[in-house]
């Protein structure tokens, strides 16, 4: 008998077949500790939003960098929440020590421009600058459920913010 991956016509209809039926998709329940992986499907913007918020407080990003929070006797691995406590909507603390605003409106100030790298930031350049500046680890892909969920969820803590007030 010929094996089944000897045609590369059977052999992508069997990784197509596996994809569609979940063998190659990753949930949070399997997801390895400090992982939080989004799943692709979602049922609404809020429902984006709420795993956007458990990545937020979760996702090492595949870090070593460790940190101590307040009241804590053991070290962490880094997440977003290590810096921008109670999920982003009051000032942080970075572990040096320097104070971050509240991520509550965030979002409505995205697109903007960074003098220091000449350069227009979207939300979602802004985020792969903080995985890999402030955590150390490795970002979300810019069209990944991962990325669109945390974008969601900085959204969401932006709802009735003014948009535009970077723009003259």
């Amino acid at each position: 008998m010929e094996h089944p991956f000897a045609k590369p016509a059977m052999a992508f209809a069997l990784l197509a077949a596996a994809l569609v039926f979940g063998a190659g998709a990753a949930s949070a329940a399997t997801a390895p500790a400090g992982k939080f992986t989004a799943t692709a499907k979602v049922s609404s913007v809020d429902e984006a939003a709420d795993q956007g918020a458990q990545i937020f407080a979760n996702d090492t990003f595949g870090t070593k960098q460790t940190w101590v929070p307040p009241n804590a006797f053991n070290s962490h691995l880094m997440t977003c929440a290590a810096c921008h406590t109670d999920g982003g909507k009051t000032e942080g603390t970075t572990p040096a020590g320097a104070h971050l605003p509240s991520l509550i409106g965030a979002a409505a100030k995205y697109p903007k421009f960074k003098a220091k790298k000449h350069a227009v930031y979207t939300l979602e350049r802004q985020i792969v600058h903080c995985v890999r500046a402030g955590i150390m680890g490795k970002p979300p892909g810019y069209n990944s459920p991962e990325m669109i969920d945390l974008v969601a969820y900085l959204t969401q803590l932006s709802k009735g913010a003014t948009m535009g007030q970077q723009f003259k």
